[in-house]
């Protein structure tokens, strides 16, 4: 495979695979109208740090992989698999929680509202993460179709075609998640919040239960 090659499919791979339920089922439930200082949202930053976790863990292992020339066992994927149902179904009730109560912000001073949160992640200067999404990210990356993502650049034909497929979908992935979670914070500008966050509960809730059901049926 050429460099070129391996370019292509990793942006269309990186698109493809931001767009999957549970990925979107988590970024829609990470995705606030307000942040905990009662400040306004940056929801593009949710979306991206959600692909920079989920990339990290995937370029990682699949360069690892590929040195030393195993595979990351199925009974670890399936436990990741089970980490990212629960966490889920945690994300899915906690913003049902929200909507049941109308969190209360106090603009200017003290947040009045309890929302658990990582907060932001710096990384060196003047570049930051969403801490909940990197951090969900980063479990998806182990997860699922992450681990197939895993499995391809663990085959790769070389440390060139590896990193550049890995690039791509690194960049693919960010934008396109930056881009869905941007989308969805105007939505929720327009009035419908309450239904808006309503769906994008009972959505994390139903994923995240199917995921695990899955691994039940794995692991039974």
């Amino acid at each position: 495979m050429s460099l070129v090659a391996a370019a292509v499919a990793g942006g269309a791979l990186g698109t493809r695979h931001a767009l999957e339920t549970d990925h979107l089922a988590a970024v829609v439930t990470l995705v606030e109208p307000h942040e905990s200082d009662g400040t306004a949202s940056r929801p593009s930053l949710v979306g991206a740090s959600w692909g920079v976790g989920h990339t990290a863990p995937i370029a990682v292992l699949g360069l690892a992989l590929l040195l030393v020339g195993v595979r990351l066992p199925e009974s670890v994927v399936g436990l990741f698999e089970a980490a990212v149902g629960a966490v889920l179904i945690y994300l899915g009730a906690r913003m049902l929680a929200g909507v049941g109560r109308r969190h209360e912000h106090a603009h200017g001073s003290r947040p009045l509202h309890g929302r658990v949160d990582v907060g932001r992640l710096s990384l060196g200067g003047h570049v930051h993460l969403h801490g909940d999404s990197a951090v969900v990210g980063a479990l998806h990356g182990v997860a699922g179709s992450g681990a197939l993502v895993v499995a391809l650049v663990s085959t790769a034909p070389g440390l060139p075609t590896a990193a550049t497929f890995l690039a791509a979908f690194g960049v693919c992935s960010v934008l396109t998640m930056a881009a869905v979670s941007a989308l969805w914070g105007r939505t929720l500008g327009t009035g419908l919040e309450r239904a808006l966050h309503g769906f994008a509960g009972a959505l994390g809730i139903g994923v995240g239960c199917l995921l695990l059901v899955e691994w039940v049926g794995l692991v039974g």
